[in-house]
């Protein structure tokens, strides 16, 4: 996929969540790094979150994906880790990006509940390779799933 440039951020905002761009990372092709977006997500002026896009793909995001997130562990519970996801929508379509890989470790059911609720298709479970940075977190076996735009 070429890379044309990161997207002037429209607000990102349901009546619930907002996004705030922290960061538009270039790649770094030898780290095998793709360009990347850091948002930190927000409720009520209330910072509960981040939400990362990579924009690319490579051997190594097979296993952290295309999409990552992390809600704090006092505001789990209340669906923003979907609605965040969701609100990515027009970046992944200004990249031209009709579908995205989003990863988790096989027991964090969780995140697996998130790719359920966004609609994304659970399409393998690997063991995760030794040498990809989620193996030193502890991660044994990852679940790839695929969030189609396009259904």
């Amino acid at each position: 996929m070429e890379f044309n440039g990161f997207m002037d951020l429209p607000p990102l905002t349901d009546s619930v969540v907002e996004l705030v761009c922290l960061a538009k990372n270039d790649a770094v092709p030898e780290k095998d790094w793709v360009p990347a977006y850091a948002f930190d997500i927000y409720v009520n002026d209330v910072k509960v979150g981040e939400v990362h896009l990579r924009t690319g793909m490579t051997k190594g995001l097979q296993y952290s994906g295309q999409i990552g997130y992390i809600v704090d562990e006092e505001h789990r519970g209340n669906g923003y880790a979907v609605r965040a996801v969701k609100l990515l929508a027009p970046v992944l379509n200004f990249h031209k990006m009709d579908r995205a890989l989003i990863t988790n470790e096989a027991g964090n059911t969780a995140s697996q509940r998130v790719c359920e609720k966004i609609g994304a298709k659970l399409i393998a479970t690997k063991p995760t390779p030794k040498w990809h940075d989620t193996y030193d977190e502890g991660w044994r076996t990852t679940n790839i799933y695929e969030w189609n735009l396009k259904i």
